[in-house]
């Protein structure tokens, strides 16, 4: 019985955390498209009439269905999207914690409750809870406007890098620490870009918007809502009580339905609501296309000059790997750096923030090295600067290894919905925001059963037969 009770506690305190953290994104996703400060006015307000909402009509979902979707000054209909937003929030916070401790960890925790078990590897789940979330609120954004604001990865990778100073162990079920010489090689390849960063901001003009990845939207006001909005409002709240119910009925010892098939309803879902989404025809739409046409004579001339503005770090990175690799009192001092424990046995904060940096600097390498590639072919921009931000910010919390399978996932999800998306709108341009942030999320929820199929499995062997010589050097045979 107490177990019951533990799990029941948790799962109505997480509940209610992403139903408060969907609220907080609304305010987000409709601010700031709108050019609107989100400190001001603090309170909400109706977007049709103004007023100050109160607070007892501002309860996540439960305000809209007992003012039966309608404004208590005005009376005019308010979006079905707002409660749709803070469910999905809310199901994404108990998808992560059925992942991080209950239906994927089960097997390691078969006698222990949610108490003991969120002791371990909480920041990552916090810093994983941070991560989507904001690429949830992006992607809604991005979907509508074609527009990444490039705030979200910032802040998602700044929580990123201090959950990992402040959770640093070797073994964690979520962070993957990686080699001496990878670390290095890294950190002073960030160290390179932050530098000629540092120089352009001071030595260029930048607009106002210097945030704002691919310019702010023309669009300020939504599409109108059909009525399959309502109903994907109720299927979004038994989805929910779905996930809850199955989630808790395994952490108390039963198994009704798998994790593998609780985890599988709510991604098809998710791309079915962007799938959804993504069916309206929007200004945005033909915008976009006539932006990135309008761009296409000087697209290759300004790669080339994003990729010299690479060059610096890259270099730095290769030079102090090389000197590592080439000296050995160098790699002993890294080592005792990387390894300083300022409290107890297994606080290592350097080792937390280099795991960091290596996951979004690699995870940012892969984004440039497409978009190069791709403008450069394309002689357009194939590949936005935003998506690139998406790519180091997911980096930084789940590794570049989730990165890049996630990638792959997410073009593939792309190209599905863009043949189901043929008899509704004959747009060239697609929205990848939210095909990145559903295949990121895949890549954590399926990692395990993703990373022992074949194809994984022949990728890492011929990565290992290729540079064997290199592997077998003390800089990459281990963990930092």
């Amino acid at each position: 019985m107490l177990n019951i009770a533990v799990t029941v506690w948790w799962l109505v305190f997480f509940s209610a955390l992403g139903l408060c953290l969907g609220s907080f994104l609304n305010v987000v996703i409709y601010r700031l498209p709108m050019g609107l400060a989100l400190s001001s006015p603090v309170w909400s307000f109706c977007p049709n009439c103004q007023n100050r909402i109160a607070w007892y009509d501002n309860l996540p979902v439960l305000s809209y269905f007992r003012l039966r979707g309608r404004c208590r000054n005005c009376w005019q209909p308010i979006s079905p999207r707002y409660p749709l937003v803070e469910l999905m929030t809310a199901i994404l916070v108990i998808l992560l914690l059925d992942r991080f401790f209950i239906g994927a960890a089960q097997s390691t925790w078969d006698y222990v409750d949610l108490n003991w078990k969120l002791g371990d590897d909480w920041p990552a789940y916090l810093a994983h809870v941070i991560l989507f979330s904001s690429l949830m609120a992006m992607s809604a954004i991005d979907i509508q406007f074609y527009w990444v604001d490039i705030r979200f990865t910032h802040f998602a990778a700044a929580a990123g890098v201090l959950l990992h100073a402040v959770w640093s162990p070797t073994e964690s079920h979520a962070w993957i620490t990686p080699p001496h010489g990878t670390a290095i090689a890294t950190t002073s390849a960030f160290a390179g870009f932050a530098l000629v960063w540092i120089v352009l901001q001071f030595t260029t003009h930048h607009p106002p918007e210097t945030e704002i990845a691919d310019g702010p939207p023309d669009e300020t006001n939504t599409t109108k809502q059909k009525p399959a909005a309502r109903l994907a409002l109720w299927l979004t709240g038994a989805l929910f009580l779905a996930l809850l119910f199955f989630a808790g009925a395994e952490e108390v010892g039963a198994n009704p339905v798998p994790y593998a098939l609780r985890a599988g309803a709510v991604l098809l879902f998710f791309f079915l609501i962007i799938v959804y989404e993504a069916s309206h025809v929007r200004d945005a739409d033909t915008e976009i296309v006539e932006a990135i046409e309008s761009e296409a004579p000087a697209a290759r001339r300004m790669t080339l000059v994003e990729l010299a503005t690479l060059l610096p770090g890259v270099f730095a990175g290769c030079g102090v790997l090389w000197w590592a690799y080439t000296s050995q009192p160098a790699a002993e001092g890294w080592s005792c750096v990387m390894q300083w424990k300022p409290w107890g046995e297994t606080w290592q904060p350097i080792q937390g923030i280099v795991t960091a940096i290596n996951g979004y600097v690699i995870a940012a390498g892969i984004g440039w090295a497409i978009r190069i590639v791709a403008n450069l072919v394309y002689g357009k921009e194939a590949f936005a600067t935003g998506d690139i931000h998406m790519m180091a910010a997911a980096g930084c919390v789940i590794g570049w290894q989730m990165v890049l399978l996630g990638f792959v996932l997410a073009c593939f999800l792309a190209v599905v919905a863009w043949v189901a998306l043929l008899p509704f709108k004959k747009t060239r341009a697609i929205p990848l925001g939210p095909w990145l942030w559903i295949g990121f999320l895949t890549a954590v929820v399926y990692r395990e059963q993703l990373t022992q199929t074949t194809m994984i499995q022949n990728v890492v062997s011929l990565w290992d037969l290729l540079f064997f010589n290199i592997s077998q050097h003390p800089l990459f045979a281990g963990p930092s």
